[in-house]
């Protein structure tokens, strides 16, 4: 158990300035740790790299950190990093940290840095109150209000450039020679800013000796490309190589060498050097957690999983691929629950997977998700697992159990999380929680009728109608939650189905069936669970092919009628698309003016981002599809933050589309999210979003993207 801040807090050293009065000199130097402190956290660090399942690494890291807050009582590096060990995980209560800070504020009024450690703990919950007290600090010249501040400036709800900017000044003023800002500033769009922070980082870098500074020459590199004109890129890269040369040449052999090499050779697109890098990285350090994933990453990247419009074999050979390699990573890493996922994620799509592979790869996840308790799953592995046991009619009895504790495990996040009052709040989103329950419930009550008990499946029918009707439609809803509304009748009809034909119903069943097809949106491609099974029962039932045929016809003239079947990841809109000056990676500028006139297709993506990369390749066919055409464009505005990498991802993947550099205006805009299309009306406004991209068959995304652009032109 962690033992309350309070009992090393009173520990803290006094400083000189009355509590929130402005004053010339802080007592401590808060710019820079001190070397001793500087090489303890360096410490604290090295578990990191080392293959510890991270609730035990955060256990252990927690307790470093407190004999060193008793070590060096009151130093303001140590106080931070002890608070961010405290918040970190998903369960943590982060209501009770605020109260203990919020104490420990109160018994040191002189205190800047206790101050400061309670207002960051509020940035999210009560930003306003966070704000105040920032305000207040940055006064008295505390350098880290400033960073606070510029960061809470460039969130959504409380966006002001102008100030997020001015203290991204304030703190390069106070902490000239302080890198923890460069990410900021890269964002910040200040180019008088970034200007002097490279030109300063260059010339510190150049003759640096420290191994630990190595890692900011990918920061110095990414402000570079964005301040250099696209056309001057390339000369760019060549100055880059030197770099890596020089760097190379030190022969330091360390984790920070090579990751600087690494990212150096990213952002110039030198495939076969980077290769070695990381070839480098991997023998020195195989066992931490970026060696760990720079091996599995390079598997996932060679053997990506089909697209929309393979066969199911091809689909089964993925599967079987991953079953395979991931048999050999758990015997290499027992411990990676993300290796553990992705064998279950294998074998419970695997159609010759024994139940008892399955049972086992579930066992050793479950395992190290217990031991590591660092990330989780949507929807958590026990859903996948539960709906492999009802299909093969194995440890059925057990599914209710796993559901349930599924559905706990996120309910505990959530009720640690909260909402944040950084970003609007969209009251049609769905929670986690409500999405993991919507999995669950029916694979729970088809499990409670298998079994026997029928009360039991019937109240979770109860809680699933619930679900649905908790967000019923009304006279102005929009078109997504109507679609939404349509999407929790057809989940609880389907399930209904299932319940009754579990309790031999079957007439029952199949009317239930049939509802949930007339009510859900389109099917993807693929298998289609709910097709088969009205269609067994209807044949089961004497119904003739005829006869099915007709029914499918009138089913999609009800659809067509309700609306579902439209379009069904699209949103109509009504926003003027704001003005920009932008410069493609040909070195075009555009600006709003080049649209009017002409539909614009316009996706947002990045290079990072794995549904763009996997969405790109049909945005490249629409563009060969629509290339004669003088009425209609097709862009792509790309959001990375590292404008480097851009273009030799382009190249590699030979696409040939008018690629905009925009990540700042994608922020000013609000995008926090991505893949995303705009379909922009002659008139400049945005009439059509299309958020995410399910992949499921990219000639179906291709053909609704082209009935939204003809919508918009107006011909239907």
């Amino acid at each position: 158990m962690i033992p309350s801040f309070r009992r090393v807090a009173s520990r803290l050293l006094p400083v000189v300035c009355i509590a929130f009065v402005p004053c010339a000199v802080l007592a401590q130097n808060y710019c820079e740790a001190p070397a001793a402190v500087k090489d303890e956290l360096k410490k604290v660090s090295k578990l990191n790299d080392e293959d510890i399942p991270f609730n035990i690494r955060r256990e252990r890291q927690i307790a470093m950190l407190r004999e060193l807050v008793a070590k060096y009582p009151g130093d303001f590096f140590v106080q931070r990093r002890y608070q961010d060990l405290l918040q970190s995980g998903f369960t943590v209560d982060k209501d009770a940290l605020i109260i203990d800070y919020r104490g420990q504020m109160e018994k040191n009024p002189s205190d800047p840095v206790a101050a400061y450690l309670y207002a960051r703990l509020l940035v999210g919950r009560k930003t306003k109150d966070a704000i105040e007290l920032s305000e207040k600090l940055a006064q008295q010249s505390f350098p880290w209000a400033h960073i606070k501040l510029a960061e809470i400036y460039a969130y959504p709800n409380f966006k002001d450039p102008p100030k997020s900017k001015e203290h991204l000044r304030q703190f390069a003023a106070i902490c000239s020679k302080a890198l923890d800002a460069l990410s900021q500033i890269s964002r910040s769009g200040d180019k008088d800013l970034m200007t002097s922070t490279a030109q300063s980082l260059r010339a510190r870098l150049e003759v640096s000796t420290s191994n630990d500074e190595l890692v900011y020459w990918d920061e110095l590199w990414t402000l570079e490309f964005k301040l250099k004109a696209v056309t001057e890129h390339a000369q760019l890269r060549q100055q880059i190589t030197k770099d890596l040369e020089k760097i190379r040449a030190g022969n330091l052999g360390t984790k920070e060498w090579l990751q600087s090499l690494m990212a150096g050779y990213k952002q110039v697109g030198d495939k076969t050097n980077q290769r070695w890098a990381e070839d480098e990285f991997i023998k020195l350090m195989p066992n931490s957690d970026t060696g760990r994933r720079m091996v599995q990453t390079r598997y996932y990247d060679e053997h990506p999983f089909p697209k929309g419009e393979a066969t199911e074999g091809e689909k089964q050979a993925y599967y079987q691929g991953l079953a395979d390699v991931t048999s050999e990573w758990v015997k290499r890493w027992p411990g990676d629950e993300n290796v553990w996922g992705n064998r279950l994620r294998a074998v419970t799509q695997l159609d010759k997977s024994t139940n008892a592979e399955v049972e086992a790869a579930y066992n050793g996840y479950a395992d190290a998700h217990e031991r590591s308790g660092g990330s989780y799953s949507l929807p958590p592995h026990q859903v996948p697992v539960s709906r492999f046991y009802l299909k093969r009619g194995y440890n059925v009895e057990k599914v209710p159990v796993l559901l349930q504790q599924a559905i706990a495990e996120i309910a505990e996040i959530e009720k640690f999380g909260g909402p944040s009052d950084l970003f609007p709040r969209n009251e049609s989103a769905e929670s986690n929680l409500r999405f993991v329950r919507l999995e669950s419930l029916p694979l729970m009550a088809e499990a409670y009728a298998r079994v026997k008990q029928p009360e039991k499946a019937r109240e979770v029918l109860g809680q699933l109608a619930a679900i649905g009707n908790e967000k019923k439609p009304g006279p102005l809803a929009t078109d997504a939650e109507k679609r939404a509304f349509a999407y929790y009748q057809s989940v609880y009809w389907q399930a209904a189905g299932k319940v009754a034909e579990g309790e031999q119903r079957k007439l029952d069943a199949l009317m239930a069936y049939q509802t949930a097809l007339i009510l859900r949106p389109n099917a993807s491609t693929g298998r289609d669970e709910l097709n088969d099974n009205a269609q067994r029962l209807w044949k089961q039932l004497g119904g003739t092919d005829q006869g099915w045929n007709a029914y499918l016809a009138r089913n999609e003239a009800s659809k067509s009628k309700l609306g579902t079947a439209e379009v069904a990841t699209w949103d109509k809109k009504n926003s003027v698309l704001p003005e920009f000056e932008l410069t493609d990676l040909a070195g075009r500028k555009w600006s709003l003016a080049d649209l009017k006139g002409k539909v614009a297709f316009i996706n947002l993506c990045a290079t990072w981002c794995g549904p763009c990369r996997a969405e790109l390749p049909y945005v490249q066919k629409l563009g060969e599809q629509l290339k004669d055409r003088k009425d209609v464009l097709v862009l792509t505005l790309n959001t990375d933050e590292e404008v480097g990498l851009v273009e030799p991802y382009m190249k590699e993947n030979k696409f040939n589309f008018s690629v905009i550099l925009g990540q700042a205006y994608a922020d000013s805009q609000g995008v926090n999210s991505i893949p995303r299309n705009w379909v922009v009306s002659p008139e400049g406004k945005i009439v059509f979003e299309g958020i995410g991209f399910g992949g499921s068959s990219g000639e179906d995304w291709m053909k609704r993207v082209t009935e939204m652009i003809e919508t918009a032109r107006g011909i239907r």
